[in-house]
């Protein structure tokens, strides 16, 4: 085994035979496959060119396009005409051109058990006003997807943890320098799940047991992170603090 390149991973997930979620359009083609026979498909054949699978759902022959996101369909440059299914991981979709409306999005991240993701994102001054809003266009980092959770830092005046959004989407990529002066970069419709009356202070979380050694807390919550591995002890002081908020929080306590 080539051990020169990182291995990278998806998020974890249930499926008997694949304990990774998809990270490529390969993987997509290996999960349906273990899933198709509960999801009611039969397969007939699949192939290297486009269409990549004919198989027979709820009694017709469908020909079907693999995708790791639903959205690459179009950046692919595909025929709209050419498929009628596209089965992906992620349905980032739902606001297709007219042309696309037709194809059935399929995806199998609802069948796969996939546990969402703990991510902390931060905003400065000049952002505080966005965040206003009950739902807002945020940069995410590029693992993220819908039903995370995400965490805001604001770093200033407290430089504290003071809501809590669970990402709705739809996911937007923006260059450099365009147009709509948005930050370049993925970026994802956010929805305020909670909003916290007693906000988790950098002081708070370096001083409590339980969070004071967690690497994103010695490094003041820089950049964007995924911090599904230290939410549990970050949960407990949040709802020390704001005991409303345990029971929207719960759909994100894994076992």
């Amino acid at each position: 085994m080539n051990t020169d390149r990182e291995l990278e991973y998806g998020r974890p997930i249930g499926v008997k035979g694949m304990a990774y979620a998809p990270i490529s359009e390969l993987g997509v083609v290996y999960l349906f496959g273990r899933l198709a026979p509960q999801l009611g498909f039969h397969v007939e054949y699949i192939h290297p060119y486009f269409p990549d699978c004919i198989a027979r759902y709820r009694g017709k022959l469908r020909r079907i396009e693999f995708e790791l996101w639903a959205s690459d369909y179009g950046n692919h440059g595909h025929s709209p005409k050419g498929a009628d299914i596209v089965v992906c991981w992620e349905n980032d979709w739902a606001n297709r051109p007219k042309e696309f409306q037709h194809l059935e999005i399929f995806s199998l991240k609802a069948s796969a058990g996939a546990t969402p993701r703990i991510h902390v994102v931060g905003a400065n001054e000049c952002n505080f006003e966005e965040l206003d809003a009950p739902r807002v266009e945020w940069n995410v980092s590029s693992h993220t997807q819908v039903g995370d959770l995400v965490l805001m830092y604001r770093s200033a005046p407290v430089s504290a943890i003071c809501d809590v959004w669970e990402v709705v989407g739809p996911f937007n990529r923006y260059s450099k320098r365009n147009r709509q002066g948005r930050w370049p970069g993925l970026q994802a419709y956010l929805k305020r799940l909670v909003h916290l009356r007693r906000p988790l202070t950098f002081e708070i979380l370096s001083r409590a047991p339980g969070t004071r050694n967690l690497s994103i807390v010695k490094r003041r919550f820089r950049g964007k992170s995924d911090i599904t591995l230290d939410w549990f002890p970050i949960y407990q002081v949040l709802v020390k603090l704001n005991a409303g908020a345990k029971a929207k929080l719960a759909p994100y306590i894994f076992d």
